[in-house]
């Protein structure tokens, strides 16, 4: 079997952004060991874009940074010219159209595109709302038509995908077992505690089940541990435990929690979510309890590894279920860890992605 060598044009440094290590940097070392596909990455972002990028302000600073950046990855677009294959996660650049992919696929190298969110959905921030429509949103589509290949994290985003190329598959956003082991229920040595875990970009979405948060403490104790890179304002009779973001304790800075959260609003955009807070949790073997929105429904099953809720009232009352029954949550976590194994790991979907791979650059050949 060949060697095959893949430029893989991705956003940020590999170990920062949690959709190139959930899905790429994961699979990186089973392709190459079990399937002889070496990814070779490059980063738009330079480390001193990346250090300011989502702190508020600075805007003139990021645009020359930006620009510079560009200008960059623009210099060395030959360089994907001396590979077997380009695979884009997400975009090439963080501004402007297509115009790498454009280049890149016009010169027969053959393109792989990536994408685990509705990306082709302009989502304003706080901090880069004029960056955020200047990456031009509308060009997913364009990728996707230029593209030999388009792999996706679920069938939503697929559905879309299918409206602009030929040869869309689905691969699972995972879970590299082996950094993720089981962890023991907490028990009952410590207040009930939760965890959730994100990015200042999702961490809005916290803010949804505040109210029930606030209301289960008024029962019992109630600690909430928030992994981010961002703090939350504080809970009203809820112990907060801050830990900042660190992906070398990533598994084992979960585990002190005995449940974990993942609310999401019903938004056209978060139905494109591939549930990767909730897979850290279950991998772990936690019980996740979700709003079932897009993938979620999937990955939880209710009442058999996790649980749904759709209302303060049901965020609520199923936090107190788990609180109150240790046996409950024991059986859910376990059943939680085989999901994972069973159908999230990291081997499982770089193989999928390697089989795409062969095939689509067979056919470009």
């Amino acid at each position: 079997m060949k060697q095959l060598r893949l430029l893989t044009l991705v956003l940020k440094a590999p170990g920062l952004a949690p959709n190139q290590r959930f899905r790429h940097e994961q699979w990186a070392p089973h392709l190459e060991r079990d399937h002889d596909i070496r990814l070779e990455f490059q980063a738009f972002e330079s480390p001193a874009l990346t250090e300011i990028l989502y702190r508020s302000g600075n805007t003139f600073r990021k645009v020359h940074l930006v620009l510079a950046d560009a200008r960059r990855r623009w210099r060395a677009r030959n360089h994907a010219l001396e590979f077997d294959g380009v695979v884009i996660l997400r975009q090439a650049m963080l501004i402007g159209g297509a115009w790498l992919e454009r280049y890149v696929a016009r010169r027969g190298v053959p393109l792989l595109y990536d994408f685990d969110d509705a990306i082709w959905m302009w989502q304003p921030s706080n901090a880069n709302g004029v960056l955020n429509l200047v990456a031009a949103p509308w060009k997913v589509a364009t990728i996707c038509r230029l593209a030999t290949t388009v792999t996706v994290g679920n069938e939503y985003l697929a559905a879309y995908a299918r409206r602009h190329s030929p040869n869309v598959h689905i691969v699972r956003t995972s879970i590299e077992t082996d950094q993720y082991p089981g962890y023991p229920d907490p028990g009952s040595a410590q207040p009930f505690t939760l965890v959730w875990t994100g990015s200042h970009s999702t961490l809005p979405h916290l803010e949804s089940i505040r109210a029930a948060l606030e209301r289960l403490a008024t029962r019992r104790p109630v600690t909430l541990r928030v992994i981010c890179d961002t703090q939350p304002a504080p809970f009203e009779r809820v112990a907060l435990e801050f830990v900042p973001w660190r992906a070398g304790t990533e598994a084992a800075d979960l585990a002190p929690a005995h449940v974990g959260l993942m609310p999401l609003p019903d938004t056209l955009a978060t139905r494109g979510k591939c549930g990767c807070k909730a897979l850290q949790y279950m991998a772990i073997g936690r019980a996740a309890v979700v709003s079932p929105i897009g993938i979620n429904r999937e990955i939880v099953k209710d009442g058999v590894n996790g649980f749904w809720a759709t209302t303060p009232e049901t965020w609520e009352n199923r936090l107190a279920q788990l609180a109150d029954d240790a046996a409950l949550r024991i059986r859910l976590g376990t059943a939680a860890r085989q999901t994972v194994v069973d159908g999230f790991t990291a081997r499982a979907s770089a193989a999928r992605f390697a089989a795409i791979v062969r095939a689509a650059l067979q056919r470009g050949g």
